[in-house]
């Protein structure tokens, strides 16, 4: 009788420990837009789980799968903001205007709202950073309007796609933990 109740008790604890995964997962997972390492954090998290089990319940193919699709989104997320604004016609002062935009409006919108902030701040320093670039290089308004309109779109599709790959990650680092 202790034995089967030790068992069901190591099944619970497995269980709960693989829906603690989850969450942590999903939540690292989820701080991609507020521009912080989510995926990265969500795939150390599986590493750990793993680990705690001496690799056998995800596996090292999984696990290198999960750290390729990373990999993945930050060349997208790197290339496509840039590439996506500079085919829309901007020159590398927009580009460069809104890299350094991005980064500038998620600092300050963290300060005055976390969290939405952040999120808001980055798309808002995108606009107005290749705004100003283009600005600054053209001197003409509507122009320069519309590379910021398209470092916006970029910004917005190239984060999308990195937490898109970073939850198929995910999904099949928990699909791996749950079926072993």
């Amino acid at each position: 009788m202790w034995e089967q109740l030790s068992h069901w008790s190591l099944v619970a604890g497995d269980a709960a420990l693989l829906v603690l995964l989850a969450l942590v997962i999903l939540l690292a997972d989820a701080a991609i837009f507020l521009s912080l390492p989510g995926g990265w954090i969500a795939l150390a998290a599986a590493v750990v789980y793993d680990l705690s089990y001496g690799f056998s319940r995800i596996g090292w193919l999984w696990l290198g799968v999960f750290a390729g699709l990373l990999v993945l989104g930050e060349i997208v997320e790197s290339l496509l903001g840039t590439l996506y604004v500079a085919k829309r016609g901007a020159t590398r002062y927009g580009v460069l205007g809104a890299f350094v935009g991005g980064i500038a409006g998620a600092i300050l919108g963290s300060g005055a709202v976390p969290v939405v902030g952040t999120i808001l701040g980055s798309i808002a320093g995108s606009f107005g950073g290749a705004v100003l670039g283009e600005y600054y290089r053209n001197q003409q308004l509507e122009p320069s309007l519309r590379v910021g309109w398209h470092a916006t779109v970029g910004r917005v599709l190239a984060t999308t796609t990195k937490f898109t790959l970073a939850l198929i990650g995910s999904f099949l680092a928990l699909r791996a933990a749950w079926a072993s």
